[in-house]
């Protein structure tokens, strides 16, 4: 069950991503980006899909205490008492009137509509927030935390989705870049400054968190920001160059590229966040990550903490780093296919991850 709600909030995420990123771009005059051509009935789909992928985690709880109650009485409980079933009520109601206006709609490229289905996208993301780990941690400072980090995700992700796959050409491709690279730096920031609120409610110790699965996710998912951050600096500096010398030059790869990356600190979010967060004392036996315990199989227990060192193979492995980063830089001038460097980057990431893994020391 935990793989199924793990792959249903990937899912959930990604139905986000296209309605806040495909809403947004048609609220921008076509002057200001490529042209887009996504069928209405993504945004149908994405938006009968949202409460059907919440549900998983309803489902989940209901489950748990069904042996107790029965399937029946415990549903009946988890929606109108649990924070989960709650917030799931909320988010079925706006589902509805998001397919309702969607189905409605005369044109996708009606403003005032565009902005009403925009709005309860982002309402339906509150819902989701309201029902999460942090959320019911800490109501005021989880839910803010996860709100900010799910649309300042979505609306980066969706835009990057919808150019990269919808987009039938690259025209105005510099202007859009003038806009959106202010929009990216935006969601950077924002889903920084909102993960490190996340961190406050959620977990005690940085490194310690690294000894349990929340941690190793959430170590991932950094580790993961490294060629992001890079492949965003490549599409609004080096993609820009590129277009100046020549006109021809089509920059969606990079961009399509710069998605991917995305989709999978996406996945890892939905991994993590369905974890035990490591939250008061929670280093038990069966809470330490198998991935830490192939680096560290001694015996760790409540009061064990995280240091780092620095050794030789460590310094091996910063020099491999190094490398790597030539070999994505080699890759994007050749231009190599996406794939390609895509791979390389997964390469650096598992670089940095041993190099980091290496470093500690178990106290």
């Amino acid at each position: 069950m935990d793989i199924l709600v793990m792959i249903s909030q990937v899912l959930l995420y990604v139905c986000f991503a296209v309605l806040a990123g495909g809403f947004l771009l048609l609220l921008i005059p076509s002057t200001y980006r490529p042209d887009i051509k996504i069928a209405p009935y993504y945004f149908l789909i994405s938006s009968i899909m949202v409460p059907i992928f919440a549900f998983i985690p309803v489902l989940d709880t209901t489950l748990f205490i069904a042996p107790r109650l029965g399937f029946g009485e415990a549903l009946k409980v988890v929606l109108l008492t649990y924070t989960v079933g709650n917030a799931w009520n909320f988010t079925l109601i706006g589902s509805i009137l998001l397919v309702l206006i969607i189905v409605l709609m005369r044109s996708m490229g009606n403003r005032i509509s565009t902005s009403i289905v925009l709005a309860l996208t982002f309402g339906l993301m509150l819902t989701i927030a309201w029902s999460s780990h942090a959320g019911a941690m800490e109501p005021f400072k989880g839910i803010t935390g996860h709100f900010v980090h799910l649309a300042a995700i979505s609306i980066w992700v969706g835009v990057v989705l919808v150019v990269g796959w919808f987009a039938t050409n690259h025209d105005n491709w510099l202007t859009f870049l003038s806009w959106f690279s202010k929009v990216a730096i935006g969601c950077l920031v924002a889903t920084g400054l909102s993960g490190i609120l996340l961190m406050d409610v959620m977990v005690d110790g940085y490194t310690d968190s690294w000894m349990v699965s929340y941690g190793q996710g959430l170590l991932i998912k950094h580790l993961f920001l490294i060629p992001l951050v890079f492949y965003a600096l490549l599409n609004g500096l080096v993609v820009k160059y590129f277009l100046s010398k020549d006109a021809a030059f089509n920059p969606i790869p990079w961009i399509r590229l710069e998605g991917i990356v995305l989709f999978v600190i996406f996945a890892m979010t939905a991994f993590f966040t369905q974890q035990s967060p490591p939250h008061g004392n929670y280093l038990t036996d069966d809470a330490i990550s198998p991935l830490f315990q192939l680096f560290h199989g001694g015996i760790i227990d409540s009061s064990s903490t995280v240091g780092l060192t620095i050794n030789l193979d460590i310094v091996y492995f910063f020099f491999l780093a190094l490398l790597l980063v030539g070999l994505i830089l080699l890759s994007i001038y050749k231009k190599a296919s996406i794939v390609v460097t895509f791979l390389i980057s997964c390469l650096f990431v598992v670089n940095v991850y041993i190099m980091v893994m290496i470093s500690i020391v178990v106290r």
